[in-house]
Formats: C-alpha cells, structure tokens, sequence
C-alpha cells in the first residue's frame, strides 16, 4: 500500500490564504488513519483467513486424494479376493469330482470282487452240497449192504440233479428235511 495510517497521521499541507481548518484536517485525518488501520488489520486477518483457508483446502484434497486410492485399492482388493475365491472354488469342485469319481470307480471295482466272491462261495456250496449227497449215499449203501436189518430203506433223499439251482441265488433257501431211517 501507498500509504500506512501513519503516514496518513503525519502529512502536512501548507497553508495559504483562507485555508483550511487546521484542527478538522486533523481531526479527519486521524479518523481516516483509524479507519484505515482498522482496513489494514482486516485485509491482513482476511489474509490469514485465505492463507488457512488453502492450506486446509489441500488438506482435504489430499485426504480425498487419499480417500479416492485407498477406495480404488481396496476394490482391486476386493476383486483380486473373489478372482482368488472363485479359482479356489472351482479347484475344490474339481477335487471333489474327481474323488467322487475314484470313489465310484473303488466301490464298483469292489461290487465286482464281492460279486466274484459270491459266484465262487455259491459254487463251493453247491459241490460240498453233491459231496455231502454222494456221502450221504455211500453211507447209506454201506448201511444197506452192511445191516440190512437195521436200515430200512426210506424214500429218496434230496437228488441234487432236480433240484433249481437259481434256489441258491437266494440269501437263505428253504431246507428240507432228510429222512435218516
């Protein structure tokens, strides 16, 4: 500025004929000097004011700045989990497709075993079932030939050769009752 409010208070004019009042130019002048250090005193806090006012303002830019990377970091976060998720689910489906499918495989690999077991026990079954008989009829010969008059002949017993082999696909087939005497 051109002038402070005391150079206001200072200046001096000369005087001439049919001058001015001396004492209300002076009283004006320091009226106007307080008034222009009131002006001075308020543009230098506006100063201040505009000054705080900016430093704020890039306060709050740079926190939105901030606020603005950290938003978009945490969403590349946020997609980088669900990719990471979304892999991982489909890696855990094909695991446990691929176990369910070996566990099928075992189980019908093992179905077929007991199967081959179970042909083999049936057909054990059935020669002891015709051991059994032609000892059962070797004996009864023997008794025939042996002790007429102790064993009486009976009807026949169970011949092997009528009977319905697909009876013995059956979990417990009827027995039938032998005659000893």
């Amino acid at each position: 500025m051109k002038y402070t409010p005391l150079d206001i208070q200072r200046r001096e004019f000369e005087k001439g004929f049919r001058g001015l009042e001396e004492s209300e130019v002076r009283t004006f002048l320091h009226e106007v000097a307080g008034e222009w250090e009131e002006l001075l005193a308020e543009n230098q806090k506006l100063k201040e004011e505009v000054l705080d006012s900016r430093e704020r303002l890039r306060q709050y830019q740079d926190q939105d700045r901030i606020f603005r990377e950290t938003l978009l970091q945490a969403q590349r976060t946020r997609e980088d989990v669900l990719d990471g998720a979304s892999r991982e689910k489909e890696l855990i489906i094909r695991e446990a497709q691929f176990k369910a499918e070996e566990v099928i495989r075992e189980a019908q690999q093992h179905v077929v075993e007991l199967e081959v077991q179970l042909r083999s026990l049936k057909m054990e079954r059935l020669k002891f079932l015709r051991e059994v008989e032609a000892l059962m009829d070797r004996t009864r010969r023997h008794l025939q030939e042996e002790a007429p008059d102790i064993y009486v002949a009976a009807s026949p017993t169970l011949n092997l050769e009528g009977l319905d082999l697909s009876a013995l696909d059956d979990p417990m087939p009827p027995r039938r009752p032998r005659p000893l005497s």
